[in-house]
């Protein structure tokens, strides 16, 4: 039984479509395809040679094109085309201006309003037992082994 080569995998109709897709340097063709390609080369030299030839001098024509340079017209043609600028508002420019230092402001009041309030529930004002327990942790504490029969 004769096991198959790597020129095997590869007819001319393949051939000629990489050609096609990668150009006449087989050295730009993906890894894959050049060791099967280079087998089709050496067993076939004078069809895949010509078609190399083709798309050799294909990718020199495409190579030498330049694409002109614009001209002063028609880069004055899209400016006067572009939209114009439109000048921002003065009133979102001030607000842009003083708003991070607003928001600084309005998120420190909230801070305080929100510790007051806090505050205000943890600890009712002229109750030791409560504020005891909320600063010990304990409900059962006797004020008086504690230290603080006056508070």
């Amino acid at each position: 039984m004769r096991k198959e080569g790597p020129a095997m995998g590869m007819d001319l109709d393949r051939f000629a479509a990489l050609a096609s897709a990668y150009g006449g340097d087989v050295s730009r063709w993906p890894p894959a395809d050049r060791e099967v390609a280079a087998a089709l080369m050496a067993r076939d030299p004078g069809a895949t040679a010509e078609l190399l030839a083709i798309e050799s001098e294909l990718d020199g024509v495409l190579d030498a094109w330049r694409t002109p340079p614009a001209g002063a017209a028609l880069r004055e043609a899209i400016l006067a085309a572009a939209p114009a600028r439109r000048a921002a508002a003065a009133w979102r420019t001030w607000i842009w201006r003083t708003g991070l230092g607003a928001g600084l402001v309005a998120a420190g009041a909230a801070g305080l309003m929100a510790g007051v309030v806090v505050s205000g529930a943890v600890a009712p004002a002229g109750e030791a037992d409560v504020i005891a327990a909320a600063v010990t942790g304990y409900e059962g504490l006797d004020l008086d082994s504690a230290g603080l029969e006056g508070v």
